[in-house]
């Protein structure tokens, strides 16, 4: 009596888990962008990214007024791809994209960034209960734009090069397909004129792609 009791309550345990992660599994970009924690995007509140959905979806607007009165956008939303991009701010987005990380596990990405003047961003993974994850992404610096074989060192001091772009100002955007971030160097809006016309023909400005592969952040050549 006490084994059948046992099992039976294990099945039902069973059957609870698979329910509530095939609920997890059928859910999209939309639920998670509405339903997370209004810590992680505090600017605009449940009700204000509720709207923003709704008024694209009747074709009515793609705004909304945020927290601080501003005027926040919806600029792109890819349901079959899972990604997501606001404007929360004259001066900030906010984007968010699902990746499949195997074993039917989802990983929620978000980049905000900030442009005063200059655009710089940052980036954090979650799983679905909200919890942060170490799915490590290490950002590029400035320097790794340099096209190092071109540079005349007769007429450029390379080691003055670094250190101009010793502080880096890069910002991050999610694939609008597949599962890479793409990387775009701002540094040289940051320099003055003058040293930017010497170090912008030396400096590439092709963004840099990295694609996921397996949990690790693979560089695109």
């Amino acid at each position: 009596m006490k084994k059948r009791l046992f099992l039976k309550n294990n099945l039902i345990i069973t059957c609870c888990l698979i329910l509530i992660n095939q609920s997890l599994l059928a859910q999209t970009i939309e639920d998670w962008y509405v339903n997370m924690p209004d810590f992680l995007n505090p600017t605009l509140s449940k009700q204000n990214r509720l709207e923003l959905l709704e008024y694209h979806k009747a074709h009515q607007s793609n705004s909304t007024v945020n927290r601080i009165g501003n005027q926040a956008h919806l600029l792109a939303l890819d349901s079959l791809n899972n990604r997501i991009l606001v404007r929360n701010t004259p001066s900030s987005t906010f984007e968010m994209k699902a990746f499949k990380l195997g074993n039917n596990t989802t990983a929620i990405g978000i980049i905000r960034t900030i442009c005063a003047p200059v655009c710089l961003s940052n980036i954090e993974f979650y799983d679905t209960a909200w919890n942060q994850i170490p799915l490590q992404f290490t950002v590029p610096k400035a320097i790794e734009w340099i096209t190092k074989n071109d540079i005349p060192t007769d007429k450029v001091d390379i080691q003055w090069l670094k250190n101009s772009l010793g502080l880096s100002f890069i910002s991050l955007s999610f694939s609008t397909e597949g599962q890479s971030i793409v990387a775009k160097n701002n540094t040289l809006e940051f320099l003055s004129d003058a040293d930017r016309k010497i170090i912008a023909p030396y400096v590439t400005d092709k963004p840099i792609s990295f694609k996921l592969k397996g949990r690790t952040w693979i560089r695109e050549i």
